[in-house]
């Protein structure tokens, strides 16, 4: 049989995005394989997998909110693929110790949970598998459902995977929808290539699959089901106020909060600002980070609507829409969104609620009840200085110091000059961006931080390594053994690549302290923490009142134990209150 090879990208899509290259580079370098794929059917009405080494399974629903088809596949004992179709809600396989294969996991335990069905109790996911892998794009659309051909491109969806990494070319729901007699086979291909791309992978996954993102997935289902309270009083008084401030914005602001190209056109046109920072498709970047660098009224009141825009569709109303007949919203944590390792949140995003605003008054402990907040202190800094090893940050800041008063210290500067230069420097920024922001000429900026790192060596030879290894290597790998692959090393254009080396120096410390915070929530969860929310380097408890204060001395004693890296240790602050704003 000819393999038919299909590029993702044509090259003029990359003519307009140059990020891409590195797509179409890895078409050509690593031509898709064509792994075997014929299966058997074995019709019967009970099947017991006691003692097996690996099975597969995919549900579908009968669109009536139940479970519809629904397929095991494994290898028999002469080591054929085999397909055991089942229709309905039941018991009529026996897991046992075998494990047991999902793509998206999340979706499927979910759906034998709601039929009171029995979960596997091992279990693997191939989703997951190809995200620790770094193979797709960070985007697991399910490629099944689009009618558009557009989202069989990257992504960490099964049809995509299947044919990138098996050679099967499958058909999606929409093509099998309406007819229910090809709903069968196509249910046992997803069993098939699931099954495939598992027994391809588990032999070559990372350590960090089995420790950390596995094992991270029931801490997220908990939470997930868990939910936060909702304050609804506050919430209709929130709402209101926010439609109140929003009208007070003039139109001029409120025509350029919505349209990119006039805001570039202002930024860079009439306030004369120099472009430093660009979207990955080459514009100038106009996004909160940019704007917050440029002083300017109009500018700031952009900034403070987009906000308040931001408040009122992304969490006011979507609190309204999702929260349950107890008031609680239960929102989905991914763990396969990031480029970093790190989590994100959705329906509503969490993450993203400012810590100065009225936002987190909305969270709320439940009657009889407090919320317990732990924040790592310093989190991002301290990994700076276990990766590193700088002996500036590793003593001061084994003292209890804040890193924007060493720096100060060290440099004979104001406190907020410093935190402006740790921020910009540690992350790779050039003496242009210095320069920008701390409001001095070019020369002064790259003395400056010739001055910086002569004051903080570990970070200059760090980020000269990592500047090193993305150049010659074009990827990354943080402490844990996450890989991030620099698409920006691709291009052969300096501006670009310049990106790219501020990437290749901020994902090994982010990507690292997030393991550092999913591991403890593992580790947490393993003794019945009553878990709720986890942002950035915080994570909310809601615990009985006459316990929580034991509960969070216990939390400040027991989770700085749980990692230690190069002899950095990570100290966390607790707090206790009636809401989330109390306890920021």
């Amino acid at each position: 049989m000819n393999l038919q090879i299909i590029s993702q990208y044509h090259p003029a899509a990359c003519l307009h995005n140059p990020r891409l290259w590195a797509d179409m580079l890895d078409d050509w370098e690593n031509l898709p394989e064509k792994v075997p794929s014929d299966f058997k059917i074995y019709n019967t009405k009970k099947l017991n997998l006691q003692g097996m080494p690996l099975a597969s399974m995919d549900t579908e629903t009968d669109g009536k909110g139940g479970i519809g088809q629904w397929s095991v596949a494994y290898r028999d004992g002469e080591g054929s693929l085999t397909v055991a179709p089942f229709y309905g809600k039941g018991r009529q396989v026996q897991w046992g110790d075998c494990p047991i294969v999902f793509h998206n996991a999340k979706y499927d335990i979910r759906e034998l949970q709601a039929q009171g069905m029995e979960v596997p109790k091992y279990l693997h996911d191939t989703m997951i598998m190809a995200y620790c892998l770094g193979l797709g794009k960070q985007a697991p659309k399910d490629s099944s459902k689009a009618k558009s051909g557009a989202d069989m491109v990257g992504g960490l969806g099964l049809k995509y995977l299947a044919r990138r990494h098996l050679g099967m070319q499958m058909k999606r729901w929409f093509e099998v929808s309406q007819n229910p007699e090809e709903v069968p086979e196509y249910n046992a291909k997803d069993s098939v290539a699931t099954y495939l791309l598992a027994e391809k992978w588990l032999p070559i996954l990372p350590k960090h699959y089995f420790d950390i993102d596995m094992p991270l997935l029931p801490v997220l289902m908990a939470m997930e089901d868990r939910g936060v309270q909702i304050d609804s009083d506050y919430l209709v008084q929130f709402a209101r106020e926010l439609d109140n401030r929003l009208a007070d914005f003039d139109e001029i602001t409120q025509h350029l909060a919505f349209h990119t190209q006039d805001l570039q056109s202002y930024v860079y046109g009439n306030l004369g600002i120099e472009p430093w920072k660009f979207t990955e498709g080459g514009a100038p970047s106009v996004d909160a980070g940019v704007l917050e660098m440029v002083h300017n009224p109009l500018v700031e009141q952009i900034l403070a609507y987009k906000e308040l825009y931001k408040d009122k569709g992304t969490y006011v109303e979507n609190y309204v829409k999702m929260r349950d007949e107890n008031d609680r919203v239960h929102p989905e944590f991914k763990q396969v969104s990031t480029s970093t390792g790190r989590l994100s949140c959705a329906r509503p995003n969490l993450q993203n609620v400012d810590k100065e605003g009225d936002m987190r008054k909305l969270i709320i402990a439940e009657e009889g009840k407090k919320l317990v907040r732990l924040d790592y202190d310093q989190l991002e800094w301290r990994g700076l200085a276990a990766i590193t090893q700088d002996p500036v940050l590793i003593t001061e800041l084994g003292k209890g110091k804040k890193i924007h008063q060493v720096t100060a210290d060290q440099m004979g500067i104001k406190y907020d000059d410093a935190k402006t230069a740790n921020f910009a420097i540690q992350y790779g920024a050039q003496a242009w961006t210095l320069s920008q922001q701390l409001h001095c000429t070019i020369g002064q900026a790259r003395e400056f931080m010739k001055l910086y790192f002569s004051k903080f060596p570990g970070v200059k030879k760090y980020q000269d390594e990592m500047k090193e290894i993305a150049i010659e290597e074009k990827k990354v790998t943080n402490y844990f053994g996450r890989t991030r692959r620099i698409d920006a090393m691709y291009v052969n254009q300096k501006r670009i690549q310049e990106e790219g080396i501020k990437e290749a120096i901020n994902m090994p410390i982010q990507g690292m302290t997030g393991e550092i915070v999913k591991i403890a929530m593992i580790e947490l969860h393993k003794k019945s923490a009553p878990l709720l929310l986890q942002v950035h380097d915080e994570l909310i408890f809601e615990v009985l009142i006459k316990e929580a204060e034991d509960y969070a001395q216990w939390l400040r004693e027991y989770v700085p134990t749980i990692t230690e890296i190069n002899g950095v240790k990570f100290p966390v602050a607790v707090t206790v209150g009636n809401n989330w704003k109390e306890c920021s």
